[in-house]
């Protein structure tokens, strides 16, 4: 499965509870379902982030958004994850793509 964020296609949603994050370089997004009983497949954005290795992000609950993801999601049973990879890449153009999309959809939490 995937979701696309701007013109970028990002591998998940997956629990982020459930998310066996991989050893890559990439840009990830923070997600939940508005409204999962009526719009199951619909997600809502929360934050864009960029790492140069997703596996040492120090996921998921001592991020310094995790507050803010919960105060959205309510649970972390409602919080998902997407990635986009980008192998090889330089900090400078994963941020260049997580800036672009924080300023295209202004998530609540970056």
């Amino acid at each position: 499965m995937s979701i696309t964020w701007g013109n970028n296609v990002f591998d998940g949603p997956y629990k982020i509870t459930e998310w066996d994050p991989p050893y890559r370089a990439g840009v990830y997004s923070i997600m939940y379902k508005k409204n999962p009983k009526t719009k199951p497949n619909t997600f809502s954005i929360l934050y864009f982030g960029e790492s140069g290795n997703l596996d040492d992000r120090g996921f998921f609950q001592s991020h310094h958004k995790y507050d803010c993801w919960i105060k959205y999601a309510e649970t972390e049973d409602n919080l998902y994850i997407g990635i986009h990879l980008m192998p090889n890449s330089t900090e400078e153009e994963r941020r260049r793509v997580e800036s672009d999309l924080i300023d295209e959809y202004s998530p609540p939490c970056n």
